[in-house]
């Protein structure tokens, strides 16, 4: 595994300057603004971004210099240039970012973030292949599973904003949408001020009725111990979670069995070790797990 991830989480320049070269300007040539709700981009490519990229390149946070919240911003690119090559996915960096091992540098969505699936990169491979248009209907077999079968991520965030913004003010935290889908779910970011959360503070969010809402809870750094996960367990709809560099332990890892949805979970650089393993197989639904700069990840198998 890479020294950078070894040592933690790297922040690092999203797209290089030979990047610059994937786009001459005009290529995603004609509109730049989204096509119609029906077209390709807009059915299964905007999703895709919506879900793992906005979150990082978005109007709430912007790494370099890159949104990909609507098809303007991505005909646009980022601080190294353009990032798609339409007729040629091999030569668009956006591909080549979220086609990477989960342990190289470049990955993208990064700092342990869930990977696309190999269907999801499929689906923007052939939409660049076919000239990464925003108005191009989806061609046979493109069309996306029918909503009814979708089941949301979390209730609709909207009626609950004025207390949305009152936890903020009062925690020092970011209650984020993942998408522009209001289903998707919040991301509860604590980058700003990781001092501020501490265990009686996640506890409070957790009996607040905003708990179901949080799908991601970024708390690398922040103050919480193994005091907090019973709190955590309360996030009932709670998929992806980030306890890097936080004073949890082994021993009250098994409080977070309830969580049914949890797919990612971040332990680097605590203090698990080999008693961990019995307790995170209780999680039923667990695809990643970073336990890099832990006692776990040095014992034997």
């Amino acid at each position: 595994m890479p020294a950078s991830h070894q040592a933690g989480f790297a922040r690092r320049r999203l797209f290089p300057p030979a990047a610059a070269c994937l786009l001459a300007a005009g290529a995603l040539a004609g509109d730049a603004a989204a096509g119609p709700a029906t077209s390709w981009y807009a059915l299964r490519v905007q999703p895709i971004l919506d879900r793992h990229c906005v979150s990082c390149h978005g109007p709430e946070k912007v790494r370099a210099e890159l949104r990909l919240d609507s098809y303007a911003a991505l005909h646009r690119g980022g601080a190294g240039g353009a990032v798609v090559q339409p007729g040629q996915p091999e030569r668009s960096e956006l591909l080549r970012r979220v086609t990477l091992p989960a342990d190289h540098d470049d990955v993208m969505p990064s700092d342990g973030k869930p990977l696309l699936a190999p269907e999801q990169t499929g689906v923007l491979a052939r939409w660049i292949k076919a000239g990464a248009s925003p108005e191009a209907p989806p061609p046979p077999g493109e069309e996306p599973p029918a909503v009814a079968a979708l089941r949301p991520a979390a209730p609709d965030y909207r009626p609950f904003l004025p207390r949305l913004a009152a936890l903020q003010e009062e925690f020092g935290v970011r209650l984020v949408p993942v998408s522009q889908q209001p289903t998707d779910g919040l991301i509860l970011r604590t980058v700003s001020a990781p001092a501020r959360v501490d265990d009686a503070v996640l506890a409070r969010i957790a009996a607040s009725e905003i708990a179901p809402l949080i799908v991601d809870a970024e708390l690398a750094r922040t103050r919480v111990s193994d005091a907090a996960l019973p709190a955590l367990a309360r996030f009932p709809n709670l998929a992806r979670l980030d306890l890097a560099r936080t004073a949890v332990t082994s021993t009250a890892l098994g409080a977070l069995a309830p969580l049914a949805r949890l797919r990612s979970l971040n332990l680097a650089g605590t203090r698990i070790d080999a008693t961990a393993r019995d307790r995170l197989r209780q999680l039923p639904a667990l695809e990643q797990l970073h336990v890099f700069g832990t006692p776990l990840a040095d014992a034997s198998p």
